[in-house]
C-alpha cells in the first residue's frame, strides 16, 4: 500500500510540473498592477483589472481566471432567465466562493500569452510549484519506508 500511495504522490506531482512547464513554453512573465475591480451582475460578482505593458502597448484587462473563446461567446449570449434552476442554485453556490482577494495599486506578476496579450494569468494563481516537490518528497519517503519493509521484514 506504502508503494501504491508513494507511486501516485509522485505520479501527480511530477504531472504538475510537466503541465506547469508546458504553459510557461507559449507564454512570459510580466508586472502588472490592479487598477480596479469590474462588476458582473450576471455573475454577482467582482473580477480584477491589470494594467500591464508588453512591447511598449499598454492593456488594461479584466481578470477571469481562464480562457476558453467558446464559453466565453456563450457566456456573453446566454439569458440568465433560462438557465435551469438547478443549474443556477450550483453557479450560486460556485459564484460566492472568492478564495483570493487582490489590493488595488498592487503590483503582481502576470503569466501573459505571447500569441495573445490581452490573455494572462496571475502566476501566483495556482503556479506555485512547491506543492509539486513536496507531493514528489513525501512520495519517495513513502516509497523508501516501503523498500525497507520489504529488505528488512519490519512492520511500521
Amino acid at each position: 500500500m506504502m508503494t501504491f500511495i508513494g507511486a501516485v504522490l509522485i505520479t501527480i506531482g511530477s504531472f504538475n510540473i510537466f503541465q506547469y512547464n508546458k504553459a510557461i513554453d507559449g507564454n512570459f512573465y510580466t508586472t502588472g498592477t490592479l487598477v480596479k475591480y469590474n462588476y458582473s451582475p450576471n455573475f454577482n460578482r467582482h473580477y480584477p483589472v491589470f494594467k500591464y505593458v508588453v512591447e511598449g502597448i499598454t492593456y488594461e484587462e479584466e481578470y477571469r481566471g481562464q480562457y476558453n473563446n467558446r464559453a466565453r461567446e456563450e457566456l456573453k449570449n446566454i439569458n440568465v432567465d433560462e438557465i435551469p434552476e438547478k443549474t443556477k442554485k450550483f453557479i450560486k453556490k460556485i459564484k460566492d466562493v472568492n478564495l483570493v482577494d487582490y489590493e488595488i495599486g498592487k503590483d503582481y506578476k502576470l503569466l501573459v500569452n505571447k500569441n495573445s496579450p490581452k490573455e494572462y494569468w496571475i502566476a501566483e494563481d495556482g503556479a506555485n510549484k512547491g506543492r509539486e516537490y513536496i507531493l514528489i518528497i513525501i512520495g519517495g519517503i513513502f516509497l523508501g519506508i516501503s523498500i525497507v519493509r520489504k529488505i528488512f521484514g519490519f512492520i511500521f
